[in-house]
């Protein structure tokens, strides 16, 4: 494996332990604790390494910032459209290959090569909710 900066390595090892889908800016006050010399633009640009190199991914939100996920393993982002929380779900392995077919459908009616996909589902949390129906 490829070796990394100390503010990679912490930058990287902060996304692994966590489950909450942090933003840059959270990551940023986090490893700051750390390494207080570190800068906000070293968190972007780090981070958009580690998306490109594979390492973690980067769910795009389009009512706020991006946040990131290092679990790699096949799954969808739930992202709540009031808070902005982004929650995993994990689908049975039967929908999981519904997901395989459809890529391949795409992939051979467009002539393309897939690299990889990402599917985002959009709603209310639970929390959020109440909160949403109140004001109704």
């Amino acid at each position: 494996m490829k070796k990394f900066s100390k503010q990679r390595e912490l930058i990287l090892e902060n996304v692994r332990n966590r489950c909450d889908h942090p933003t840059a800016e959270t990551l940023y006050e986090d490893v700051k604790k750390e390494m207080p010399e570190l800068g906000i633009a070293t968190v972007y640009r780090n981070l958009a390494e580690l998306c490109k190199e594979g390492i973690i991914i980067k769910v795009k939100s389009a009512m706020g910032p991006d946040h990131y996920d290092a679990n790699l393993n096949p799954h969808f982002h739930f992202l709540c459209e009031s808070c902005g929380k982004v929650e995993d779900i994990f689908m049975e392995s039967d929908l999981m290959q519904v997901v395989e077919s459809m890529k391949a459908y795409v992939s051979k009616n467009l002539g393309a090569k897939m690299n990889g996909s990402h599917v985002a589902i959009h709603g209310v949390c639970q929390e959020c909710l109440p909160k949403q129906n109140d004001k109704n």
